[in-house]
């Protein structure tokens, strides 16, 4: 896995800036997000933000890094998460999907774990600079302490806000 992240992060940097997208270089998201954890018993939910930037290095693909916080009842929990995104854009929306690889930070003693995120969405135009996040969808399987420790796999996160498109 830190082989993908060195790859992905060599990519981003190594890429000429002639094969940057046309149409806008990166794109800058900030929002609510609620993430919904469950383990074999209990489902907490959690409300907090959710930020994100991608630089475009074709206008269908871009490298992401995903930033999140959850707070509930004194605790909370910090999403990191880096990856590849494909994106479909038309004149009146975008539809992406992505996995993003890093890891979730739990304020109550559960410390960091390896985190996944799979999953996608929807930005609807407002202008030429800017889009509204109507939904992103993650199923985030969360990877339980300890080498021997067995994933929390029902964990979902919903995100909603706004979209910037820088350079565009």
């Amino acid at each position: 896995m830190k082989r993908l992240v060195l790859v992905l992060t060599v990519m981003a940097v190594l890429v000429p800036t002639s094969l940057w997208a046309q149409d806008n270089k990166a794109d800058i998201f900030g929002g609510f997000s609620i993430l919904s954890l469950s383990d074999s018993v209990d489902r907490t939910t959690a409300p907090g933000w959710q930020a994100a930037v991608s630089g475009n290095v074709t206008p269908m693909f871009s490298i992401v890094g995903d930033f999140g916080g959850q707070y509930k009842d004194g605790g909370s929990a910090m999403e990191y998460l880096f990856g590849p995104r494909a994106t479909h854009r038309t004149d009146k929306a975008s539809l992406f999907g992505h996995a993003l690889f890093g890891g979730t930070h739990f304020s109550d003693g559960g410390g960091n774990h390896f985190t996944m995120a799979y999953g996608g969405g929807v930005d609807v135009n407002a202008g030429d600079k800017m889009a509204v996040r109507v939904v992103q969808f993650d199923w985030m399987p969360i990877k339980n302490g300890g080498t021997g420790g067995g994933w929390t796999k029902n964990s979902i996160r919903l995100g909603f806000g706004v979209v910037f498109k820088i350079g565009s």
